[in-house]
């Protein structure tokens, strides 16, 4: 059901008045209702996009339903929140041990999902409405993931709260971007000499030692999604990502987005074959001038011949060759390859802000002292060469499961 608020309001200096009609759709129908809204606004991350989110909303097995928030300010000014209602499970971790969990009903907004803010004063507009849905009972808690902790947003939010009411000592991680030019001479001249020689010579060494035995596949056709999903997960399965949870693993809602990303031509996979076998792939979504990698998978019996470089080499070819890419979003973390192709253009962390209720609280009082002690450790771990060695092993064991 569509909830429907006249409200009031004062600016700053109390000089005016202004009024805003808000809407909550809180169904696919009443979301496709908005669509001419949503695209009259500037959307920058795929994630909040009308198509992606309802493909989400429709496969995602966490989500309740939609849940976005429509706000039209005197003479006609929009802003939207884009999000979804969720049964939210918050895990409790100390390093990469899970100790348990508590599910919480949260409003999870999108990446990039406040639309049409301009300013501070509308950031605060659309979280005085989200925060109004705590209090109603709406939800637990609200998640607001890759938040640039430089901007006003990400200030805004956490004045929306009390001190208890919100998650503290967030991890904070680098996103890494590169600029993609319209040559691979162009991308790779800004790298050392050195470099440069390093990625010919182990092009050369996997070509002739697998001469004959190599194939490199562009899937990027609604044709190709069958061939597609069965080798991604016959790579992946392997991955030692497979066993954080994360990467491709074939769920309804992955699959849903890659179908619906090779029919718009968003989506593509560089797949790497040795001997007709699966080895390496590099994928993502081209969005808005930007291509968006997911998470890449290797054969780690055959990492040290480099195949998941050589197949990367091959997408930033394909990519500096597109006149329609003009980014390349490598994402979060610190693997190398990043840092030697991309830079770090901003840090970004979570925000997660809790009803002013006994349990929500208890939750976020829990989250934030384990971040608190996880911190810590993490320090200790990244300044020593037994927690990089430590580290490293305990990724070839998830890898080896």
């Amino acid at each position: 059901m569509t909830a429907i608020m006249e409200s009031r309001r004062f600016v700053a200096d109390h000089s005016a008045v202004v009024e805003e009609k808000v809407t909550t759709a809180t169904t696919l129908e009443e979301v496709e209702a908005l669509r001419d809204v949503w695209n009259s606004l500037h959307v920058d991350d795929i994630d909040s996009d009308i198509d992606y989110y309802m493909t989400v909303v429709r496969h995602a097995d966490q989500v309740i339903r939609p849940h976005v928030v429509h706000i039209r300010q005197d003479g006609g000014a929009d802003l939207l929140a884009v999000a979804r209602l969720e049964n939210l499970p918050v895990p409790f971790r100390f390093g990469y041990r899970r100790l348990g969990s508590a599910t919480l009903r949260a409003i999870v907004v999108t990446f990039g999902g406040i639309l049409g803010a301009r300013n501070k004063y509308e950031e605060e507009i659309v979280l005085r409405h989200l925060m109004k849905d705590l209090d109603k009972g709406v939800a637990d808690l609200i998640l607001m993931r890759n938040v640039d902790v430089d901007s006003t947003l990400y200030t805004t939010a956490l004045a929306a709260t009390g001190w208890a009411q919100r998650a503290h000592a967030q991890p904070v991680s680098r996103r890494w971007m590169a600029v993609i030019p319209d040559s691979m001479t162009r991308f790779l001249e800004t790298r050392s000499a050195k470099t440069r020689g390093n990625l010919r010579r182990h092009d050369n060494q996997l070509r002739m030692e697998f001469a004959g035995r190599l194939e490199l596949r562009h899937l990027d056709r609604p044709e190709d999604a069958p061939d597609l999903y069965r080798d991604m997960e016959a790579v992946a399965a392997k991955t030692y990502q497979r066993g954080l949870g994360v990467g491709f693993s074939g769920t309804p809602m992955q699959c849903a987005l890659i179908k619906l990303g090779l029919e718009r031509g968003w989506y593509r996979t560089w797949m790497l074959d040795i001997d007709e076998r699966p080895v390496a792939f590099w994928s993502g979504f081209g969005y808005g001038g930007t291509f968006q990698i997911g998470t890449p998978g290797f054969d780690p019996d055959m990492s040290k011949l480099s195949i998941g470089r050589f197949t990367m080499m091959r997408m930033l070819e394909d990519l500096c060759a597109d006149p329609a890419i003009s980014e390349l979003d490598f994402g979060h973390g610190e693997a190398e390859y990043k840092s030697s192709f991309g830079r770090a253009v901003r840090s970004e962390s979570e925000v997660m802000l809790a009803a002013s209720r006994p349990w929500p609280t208890l939750v976020m009082l829990a989250v934030s002292s384990l971040s608190f002690a996880n911190n810590l450790v993490r320090r200790l771990v990244e300044n020593s060469e037994w927690g990089r060695r430590l580290k490293a092993g305990w990724r070839r064991r998830m890898a080896s499961r």
